[in-house]
């Protein structure tokens, strides 16, 4: 009895944490840009201003069910999710879903979602590479 009491307490584990799995990462983001702005570190690795925000209307899908985004600029960005960094929140209340991801040509990066509750709730999707940072002005689409 005690162990078929272990096996329905394995299985009930099991099920619950795909359940948890599946939930916390069983969805899709459509994200819609209205503008972006970069930064890139100079020869002497000092990072430049940011440049002014341009418009741009871009579809941003966040498919996290496939563990993969895709920015549907001129040229398709595509970034697959290795791991996530979880959400965070800051002292100004504002909150982030960082994920580390690796774009089409192998190169590490990371995106951050972010919730800028400190300046009226506005949406920024982060792309952060070793030498520049590209930062969209987003809106849901859901």
């Amino acid at each position: 009895m005690k162990k078929v009491f272990l096996s329905l307490k394995s299985v009930f584990l099991l099920v619950m944490l795909l359940f948890v799995t599946t939930s916390s990462f069983g969805q899709v983001l459509k994200l819609k840009s209205t503008a972006i702005a970069y930064q890139y570190q100079d020869e002497n690795n000092q990072w430049e201003e940011w440049t002014d925000f341009e418009e741009t209307s871009v579809l941003i899908v966040m498919n996290l069910n496939e563990e993969r985004i895709t920015i549907y600029s001129q040229e398709t960005q595509v970034y697959d999710i290795v791991q996530s960094d979880g959400e965070t929140k800051d002292s100004d209340g504002d909150e982030f879903l960082s994920l580390r991801c690796v774009n089409e040509d192998g190169i590490n990066c990371t995106v951050r979602l972010a919730t800028l509750y400190s300046d009226g709730g506005r949406s920024q999707l982060y792309i952060n590479f070793s030498n520049m940072v590209l930062v969209y002005n987003v809106y849901s689409l859901d």
